[in-house]
């Protein structure tokens, strides 16, 4: 081949490897770019999704107190003028311990989200870890000593304490503050003549902002063998300000109710045999209802929330793709941390 032609072959495959490689190229950036449009697409249907559950009321506006399933599903307190306020028992209709609880295909169905998984978890802005650190006789009582500490998403954090311990026949009230480590202790003394199951009540409210206050229980033995676990004797669920109270063995007596917030306390009054009408503190803090009874002879000691917080909704997403918004919302004058997590959009 004459060396003109070589030379004219050469350029005329170099053209043509240019050529495949910028196709090639723009190719590869094209569908970079498609697939990126289409995160961001399936991001904000997703975000809108969110927002309109967040936002919305739902249908009718008050499902969540009437214990109905909405036909359009929304968790904002329709009497709110504050954007992010959701409803008492529309939140508290998603714990699964809850007589009144949505089921997930009822939920999936009302959201509309076309097969899409949905979860739901609220939490509380504090978390409270108790110890019993230790206990001792003192003549026809016993003092027991509980260290709490408390801590948000950054770490500890300093917090006022209020605290209440539950006997069969009795209630005692004990208040203290952590150190800036966000560790502290109360002391409560029980007479042993009140033996039995017990459960303490700790409240922990943020010293900068009054709207974080969160609770935990913890159950012990005074001079008895240990509790059974929560909802063993009863099945306990509050809505409407009213909690109805289900005994899960014949010979279940209710004794006393109690109702607890941070600021308050109150005792439950009796509106029929298994209901009990929950008092509407001012304060900025969830309410836990305790009901202590006997099992034909035994006492115990079993509780609830108002709301039903902490819960977990809907889709684990195990193996699956999740994606994630988290709100910051109120409750009752109280701060939650709202998430809500989808699976992934089928194109």
């Amino acid at each position: 081949m004459p060396a003109i032609s070589i030379d004219t072959f050469f350029a005329c495959s170099l053209l043509v490897s240019v050529a495949l490689l910028a196709t090639a190229s723009l190719a590869g950036t094209m569908q970079d770019r498609l697939t990126a449009m289409q995160d961001l697409n399936k991001d904000d249907y997703l975000r809108n999704i969110a927002e309109h559950l967040v936002t919305s009321c739902g249908t009718p506006v008050d499902w969540g107190s009437a214990g109905t399933v909405p036909s359009s599903l929304g968790l904002a307190d329709s009497e709110s003028s504050y954007l992010y306020e959701l409803d008492i028992d529309k939140i508290s209709s998603l714990n699964n311990e809850n007589s009144y609880a949505l089921s997930y295909a009822q939920a999936s169905a009302s959201a509309r989200l076309n097969n899409i998984a949905l979860g739901i978890s609220v939490s509380q802005m504090l978390s409270i870890t108790t110890t019993l650190s230790a206990n001792s006789s003192l003549g026809d009582e016993t003092a027991y000593t509980f260290e709490i500490s408390v801590s948000q998403a950054s770490g500890p954090t300093s917090a006022t304490l209020q605290c209440y311990v539950v006997t069969e026949d009795s209630v005692n009230a004990i208040s203290n503050t952590t150190s800036n480590a966000g560790v502290g202790y109360i002391t409560v003394q029980i007479l042993n003549a009140s033996n039995g199951p017990a459960l303490l009540v700790v409240f922990a409210r943020a010293t900068f902002d009054d709207r974080i206050t969160a609770y935990e229980t913890y159950s012990f033995a005074h001079l008895s063998q240990e509790p059974s676990p929560n909802h063993t004797f009863l099945g306990l669920s509050p809505l409407n300000s009213t909690l109805s109270v289900e005994e899960n063995f014949p010979d279940v007596t209710v004794e006393h109710g109690y109702a607890f917030s941070y600021a308050y306390q109150s005792n439950l009054t009796s509106t029929s045999a298994s209901t009990y009408a929950i008092p509407e503190f001012v304060d900025n803090s969830p309410t836990v209802l305790v009901i202590s009874a006997v099992n034909d002879t035994t006492p115990f000691v079993e509780w609830t929330a108002y709301p039903d917080i902490p819960l977990d909704f809907g889709s684990d997403f195990e193996n699956a793709e999740r994606n994630v918004f988290v709100y910051t919302v109120l409750v009752k004058g109280a701060l939650y941390k709202l998430t809500l997590s989808f699976g992934d959009v089928i194109q």
